[in-house]
């Protein structure tokens, strides 16, 4: 088997044996030459061969030379038990020569520890290896294991480490939850109860039925007030320190109970995937309102809408009157909003064909990037617009369209920035019609998708056809991302060249070089569109077969105020 050996300058350094000073062998090294046999020595561990025995030996305090040996354990690991927030330490001591020593933790979980932050892990030259932790925690509890090693061996010893000074449970976390009720937190080696008093009674509830050991548990059904928090270990039976009072605005039964208070619920008048509109009336000012109940798990979106919508208030965009968490039921949230009055806003022109003018098109169209304007100068992104979104209000002296369902809507902040992080799905059939090109290739969402969108809705509101559509879905998003798409002058020759124009330009593929909703206001065709009649006709084709997708929408049917 070949052999690596050391020779020159370093050979003395590699040598096991300490050689007198001003001997001979001392001399030749200096000289960077060995000239003796025993000079050149057998690198350890080069040799698979080599014997581990013959070639371990340490020097000790006293020059003589030690074998090396594996380490055998001298003291084994106790048990430690420490109150939470002080310090504990695990040792074991072997006998060990050119050792090292290493921890981890192997119940409940399995981690290896490292030495720094509240860990620290050394081993002293007469072998004693020590873990001390700092600030002990409730979730430090479990076994630890300590290896003592070095090249021919180790051993190891394990010890328990119990937090909680006499049995005692710590203090359970408590914070306010969105809801309006109390999250409690807690993490303990052994399972417990948890139990709740109210400030002033005096009398302590328990608000688990099985203990647990590390829970976190929302107590959204707690009246206004406030409370405090213990924890009961439920092997001993010793109570912990109380929290510090917490206070609680009233949990989901508190909300439920001022809605049925203040509003009346009278009928169901629109339902889709993730919410439901019902219409209701304000019991103190006898006002109709729309009710969106936005499903479990969705009331992020239902917060959104009403932040976005509580900010300020446009014509062309649907108010948020109240938001009410909770209700109807736990994890649902119910946003009050204006009752819009006539529905759709093709829906009402393709049933009015005498107002069914290139006029009443401008008009209402100025109004929707009028709208887009207003939501963009906030720095928000409506991202579903499409014709079951606009409505029209026809409770004033004119026709008033308003933009609604900002459930998909996004906050883009300075630049945009805050949207780029949005994981972009795939578009629905009912969504896929008003989708431009970076939506359908999964870029991330910018207010450019508006102005796209209103591109695609003035094609339609002028002529009744859908610019991209197609015989699949395919085809349809082939057309979107090529752009392709024309003005067939069967449709097209009685309405004016200044419309086609401002299409183009917010039908523009380059986001970067799209027509803005603020510089498409600026275009004089809004001024100058004659009173030349429309196509009903082929307005409610083009509705029809969006009709079963547009059932998808929840505020798609919203009702006039005035119907009873």
């Amino acid at each position: 088997m070949p052999t690596e050996w050391s020779t020159g300058e370093h050979a003395c350094d590699a040598y096991d044996v300490a050689a007198p000073v001003g001997s001979a062998f001392n001399v030749c090294t200096r000289q960077g030459l060995s000239k003796r046999p025993w000079g050149l020595k057998l690198r350890r561990g080069a040799g698979a061969g080599a014997s581990a025995a013959s070639a371990a030996a340490e020097p000790g305090a006293d020059g003589v030379v030690t074998e090396l040996r594996a380490p055998e354990l001298s003291e084994p690991a106790a048990d430690v038990t420490v109150a939470p927030g002080a310090s504990a330490t695990v040792s074991c001591r072997a006998v060990a020569t050119r050792a090292s020593a290493s921890w981890r933790k192997t119940a409940p979980e399995t981690r290896a520890l490292r030495h720094g932050g509240r860990f620290a892990i050394s081993l002293s030259p007469d072998g004693l290896a020590t873990l001390t932790i700092h600030a002990c925690r409730a979730s430090d509890a479990g076994v630890y294991c300590c290896l003592v090693s070095n090249e021919l061996g180790g051993v190891q010893s394990s010890a328990r480490l119990t937090v909680g000074a006499g049995g005692a449970p710590s203090v359970p976390a408590v914070r306010a939850h969105p809801g309006g009720g109390l999250v409690v937190q807690w993490d303990e080696p052994a399972p417990a109860h948890l139990e709740y008093c109210r400030v002033g009674e005096g009398e302590w509830r328990r608000a688990t039925e099985t203990p647990a050991a590390a829970n976190t548990l929302a107590l959204e059904e707690l009246p206004a007030g406030q409370y405090s928090f213990r924890l009961i270990c439920s092997r001993s039976g010793a109570p912990g320190p109380a929290s510090g009072p917490a206070a609680c605005g009233g949990g989901g039964a508190w909300q439920r109970e001022q809605f049925a208070r203040r509003y009346s619920v009278e009928e169901e008048i629109g339902r889709g995937r993730t919410a439901r509109v019902l219409a209701a009336r304000d019991t103190g000012t006898g006002q109709r309102v729309a009710l969106k109940q936005v499903v479990a798990g969705r009331g992020a979106d239902a917060v959104r809408e009403y932040r976005i919508l509580s900010r300020g208030a446009h014509g062309g965009v649907v108010r948020a009157l109240a938001l009410f968490a909770e209700v109807p039921r736990a994890g649902a949230h119910s946003l009050v909003l204006e009752l819009v009055g006539g529905g759709p806003l093709l829906d009402w022109a393709a049933g009015a064909p005498p107002l069914y003018t290139q006029q009443l098109v401008a008009l209402h169209t100025r109004q929707l990037l009028s709208a887009l304007d207003w939501l963009h100068n906030n720095n928000v992104a409506h991202l579903d617009v499409r014709p079951e979104n606009i409505l029209v209000e026809l409770g004033g002296a004119t026709p008033q369209l308003k933009l609604v369902d900002l459930g998909s809507a996004v906050e883009t902040g300075e630049g945009g920035a805050g949207a780029a992080g949005r994981e972009v799905l795939p578009p629905a059939p009912a969504q896929l019609e008003f989708a431009p090109p970076e939506c359908v290739l999964g870029r991330p969402p910018a207010a450019a998708w508006d102005a796209w969108a209103a591109g695609v809705f003035l094609y339609v509101f002028l002529t009744g056809l859908s610019p991209f559509l197609d015989e699949s879905i395919e085809e349809t998003t082939a057309n979107i991302i090529k752009c392709d798409y024309c003005f067939p002058p069967e449709h097209w020759a009685g309405v004016a060249e200044r419309a086609q124009a401002l299409i183009r330009g917010l039908l523009e593929p380059a986001p970067a070089r799209r027509l803005a909703p603020r510089a498409a206001l600026q275009d004089p065709w809004f001024d100058e569109a004659p009173t030349t009649a429309l196509s009903a006709t082929q307005l409610k084709t083009f509705l029809d077969r969006r009709r079963p997708a547009g059932h998808g929408n929840a505020l798609h049917s919203l009702r006039s105020p005035n119907d009873t």
